[in-house]
């Protein structure tokens, strides 16, 4: 895990240049620093974090024959790959995953992304053709953002770009209106950034460029078109094996690892396969909470037992929350996407504190395998074997999830029989925030068409489009900046494989979500977290950490500010004044202080 940049057909960086690079990726890779200058055109940098083969022997830019490597995160089946190239006559000079890429690329070329289970944002320079090659993974884990102009510049964070472009940033105001109007969701529906003129790279795409000509192309795509696994238990236990053999491959590190552990499914089953069938000795870290809706330490406390693991314990606190927000914002050149994001930071804060340089995380399984309430209803939308199945299952919806669910947009079951089309839900109460701005340039709902089961479509594209890609952007600023590597083990290609070979119309049974996932981690997760019908994660309430009464805090939110000339002073002034309990509001408050402080970082 490290940082990266370069550009293509731009000067050289001076001295000073790549001295302000280097600062400014020192988190990302605070292990090493290295720098390629081709003197035709193509500069390539590397900050390192050294995770596998932390010799001196592995650094970046890695140079072997032809071919100059700058690589930012981690190709998980490397030692698999290896011994296919030996047996092809290939010699190995290090331990590194990096050098087996670039064998891999010397063998296949591009088609080498096609063989790679891990996550990366990298970049290949080829010295006979001098051609680059910038490529994101297919889950977009990795994060690469890019400019065009006079060339091309990409960096693994935007103030990195804007030294190498020379060009000052520039807030994007349509963005920035998404966020504060349609909320998280919307953030990565196009390849936009909260920053003018720089688009970031989305997942499984390709940048080739040379001298004459730059092509952006989609290297790889999800397989829709595969047979189903009909036998139950023969579907439960490929999602097994897959689940483990992920976890297993993103255990190898020569570094100390950790476990993000919550009181949901997710989490347990990752720390529960790596203890129960792969005799890690594991340490999980948790976000305590005092209100008690997102409140885990007793499930937590299952889980440690269980599993006889080391569990820690967060606990966030009011002290010092603007100033915390402000550097946040301010570091990373971009609002944060939600309050839980602001906590989690805390937890990575806590796991560098304790020696640990990996944390794994269970980002992906509501995706795969159905976590959100909005599932059930599109689950029962779904081409039933019979009508009793229906009955059934519409029976266990309004005993089982009705009652939890606090959003009334999802109360009715027949609510995707009626309307096929619905998506007011994803950006809720848009209109009613849109109100706040005083001119409306957000961007209207869109959604990528996958396939004819809509529960299916619409998991994939919150695993492409909505939510994954979000979250692991956080994923990478929080972990980044106290210098961890996250690791993601649900962000498997193959795991996605047999996740869509499962019957959409058995994804959900007994009111239970992630039916398959659950089946499959029997004997791993206490029996109590295993069969939880509450959606659990990591959560945080504004109003647990900030005072919104306090005259200091009033100050903040109605002081001048350029936030002012994109949001309604005297809306916000009128809504401060109301009654903010409902969830929404809190999160669209949260909002309006990341883009007032984000604002503010460029008057």
């Amino acid at each position: 895990m490290c940082g990266i940049a370069g550009s293509y057909a731009k000067p050289s960086l001076s001295r000073c240049d790549l001295e302000k690079c280097q600062e400014l990726l020192k988190r990302r890779g605070p292990d090493g620093f290295g720098y390629f200058n081709s003197n035709n055109g193509c500069q390539l940098i590397h900050s390192r974090l050294a995770i596998i083969d932390i010799n001196e022997r592995s650094k970046q830019p890695f140079y072997y024959d032809n071919l100059i490597i700058t690589f930012n995160g981690e190709i998980y089946n490397y030692l698999e790959l290896k011994k296919c190239l030996e047996k092809d006559g290939f010699n190995f000079y290090t331990d590194s995953d990096t050098e087996v890429l670039a064998a891999c690329w010397k063998k296949w070329g591009v088609d080498a992304l096609n063989l790679f289970d891990g996550m990366w944002a990298l970049a290949v320079y080829d010295k006979n053709t001098r051609k680059l090659f910038i490529a994101t993974d297919p889950f977009g884990e990795k994060p690469l953002y890019y400019k065009v102009g006079n060339g091309l510049s990409f960096a693994s964070r935007l103030d990195v770009l804007s030294v190498i472009t020379g060009e000052a940033l520039e807030p994007d105001l349509v963005q920035l209106s998404n966020y504060l109007a349609n909320g998280y969701k919307s953030l990565f529906k196009t390849d936009r950034t909260f920053i003018k003129d720089v688009k970031r790279l989305p997942p499984g795409h390709m940048i080739t460029i040379n001298s004459d000509s730059m092509s952006i192309q989609r290297y790889w795509r999800p397989k829709l078109n595969v047979e189903k696994l009909v036998d139950h238990r023969s579907a439960v236990q490929k999602v097994r094996e897959e689940l483990i053999n992920s976890v297993k491959l993103r255990l190898r590190s020569d570094v100390p690892l950790a476990f993000c552990l919550s009181g949901g499914i997710d989490s347990n089953a990752l720390i529960g396969a790596a203890v129960k069938e792969l005799g890690v000795d594991a340490t999980g870290f948790t976000i305590a909470n005092a209100d008690g809706r997102y409140d885990e330490k007793e499930l937590v406390k299952l889980t440690q037992e269980f599993l006889g693991i080391n569990s820690i314990i967060v606990r966030p606190t009011e002290r010092n929350f603007l100033d915390s927000l402000k550097a946040m914002v301010q570091d990373r050149a971009a609002p944060i996407a939600t309050i839980s994001y602001y906590t989690q930071n805390m937890l990575y804060e806590e796991m560098a504190k304790h020696g640990f340089k990996v944390g794994i995380s269970g980002t992906g399984a509501d995706e795969l395998f159905t976590g959100y309430y909005d599932h059930h209803l599109l689950y029962l939308a779904e081409q039933f074997e019979d009508n009793q199945s229906k009955e059934q299952a519409i029976l266990n919806w309004n005993q089982y999830i009705n009652p939890v669910v606090r959003n009334p947009l999802l109360k009715d079951p027949e609510k995707y029989l009626k309307d096929p089309d619905f998506r007011e839900h994803v950006y809720y109460r848009a209109d009613f925030y849109a109100s706040f701005l005083n001119k409306d340039m957000r961007e209207e709902f869109i959604e990528n068409h996958y396939c004819e089961s809509l529960l299916r479509s619409r998991m994939l594209n919150e695993l492409f489009h909505e939510a994954v890609p979000v979250i692991v952007n956080e994923d990478d600023n929080n972990a980044m900046h106290h210098s961890i590597e996250n690791r993601s083990p649900y962000l498997s290609r193959p795991l996605l494989d047999v996740a869509l070979s499962l019957p959409e119309n058995k994804l959900i049974q007994n009111g239970l979500a992630k039916n398959y996932l659950r089946e499959a981690a029997e004997g791993f997760v206490h029996p109590d977290i295993l069969w939880n019908r509450k959606k659990i994660g990591f959560n945080s309430s504004l109003f647990e950490l900030l005072d919104v009464s306090a005259k200091e805090t009033q100050e903040f939110f109605l002081d001048d500010s350029p936030v002012f000339d994109v949001v309604s002073k005297n809306n916000i002034e009128n809504y401060l004044k109301g009654d903010l309990s409902l969830n929404s509001d809190s999160k669209f408050l949260f909002n309006f202080m990341n883009a007032k402080i984000f604002m503010e970082m460029f008057k």
